[in-house]
């Protein structure tokens, strides 16, 4: 399927495989979002920098774009290392980079400033004072944990100038979205350490085998409001999500969010 772009929300889709990306465009995503292998949450998972380029030619076709959720964060030793997997990406086609530390935002919009950057759930951005403070290091956009309901994000849209991306649908959150560290304490025995996604160690997600709710949490029926408060891209979690699982998310939320856009779905 191929879409054009417009100023209308933007349908964010998970991939974690080659295909899985054929699979969310071909339900009609206008973006996917990947992990890179050893640079993303899994650790080892993701697209291998090989599979990255048929990504990009995938995305293309389609009329869609590339994200790379880079969620590692280098010691001061690896920083080389790390700015040159970055240049690949870029050079690849990846059209932007999802990043959850502060730093590493403001050191990769040194290093290659007209590459979008995007903020992080990671960054758990709850105010407009955060979103201005990721702005002035260097993010071009942010994902707002799903705590942040749709009042709350036109003083922050405002005060920042950010686009705004929200979960349509993602896990319940037992933490604020993106602060965990529970791999490191249950899974590698405590301390963190390299068990942490952020240092090279892999999410085990922990949190799902606690006694927390099950159900996702999704917006799929209040999609008119969060549009009318400003939310430019709608994401869905599920990196991990096989490629008939990916099919039937991103299709139903093409439909929800092509009902909610038609003319006539205002009044």
């Amino acid at each position: 399927m191929v879409r054009t772009l417009t100023t209308s929300p933007i349908l964010l889709a998970p991939a974690g495989s080659l295909p899985a990306v054929e699979a969310a465009l071909s339900a009609g995503a206008d973006a996917v979002y990947v992990g890179i292998r050893s640079l993303s949450r899994g650790g080892r998972t993701g697209l291998s920098p090989e599979e990255v380029g048929a990504a990009v030619s995938s995305c293309r076709r389609a009329g869609a774009r590339l994200h790379a959720a880079i969620n590692a964060v280098p010691t001061s030793g690896e920083l080389p290392a790390y700015l040159a997997s970055l240049h690949r990406l870029r050079d690849a086609g990846v059209d932007e980079v999802i990043l959850n530390d502060p730093g590493v935002i403001a050191f990769v919009r040194r290093e290659i400033p007209c590459w979008p950057v995007c903020a992080s759930v990671g960054l758990s951005v709850l105010n407009p004072e955060d979103a201005r403070a990721y702005r002035d290091l260097g993010a071009d956009a942010v994902v707002l944990p799903s705590a942040v309901r749709p009042d709350e994000i036109p003083p922050i849209k405002e005060a920042s100038g950010l686009r705004i991306e929200v979960f349509a649908y993602c896990r319940s959150e037992f933490l604020l979205h993106g602060k965990c560290g529970l791999t490191g304490y249950v899974v590698e025995g405590g301390g963190g350490g390299t068990a942490s996604a952020k240092r090279g160690g892999s999410c085990r997600f922990v949190c799902r085998n606690l006694p927390v709710p099950a159900e996702a949490h999704s917006i799929e029926d209040e999609l008119p409001v969060w549009i009318a408060a400003g939310a430019d891209v709608f994401k869905i979690e599920g990196r991990e999500l096989p490629p008939p699982a990916v099919t039937t998310l991103v299709a139903r939320f093409r439909r929800k969010l092509d009902a909610a856009c038609a003319p006539s779905a205002g009044g």
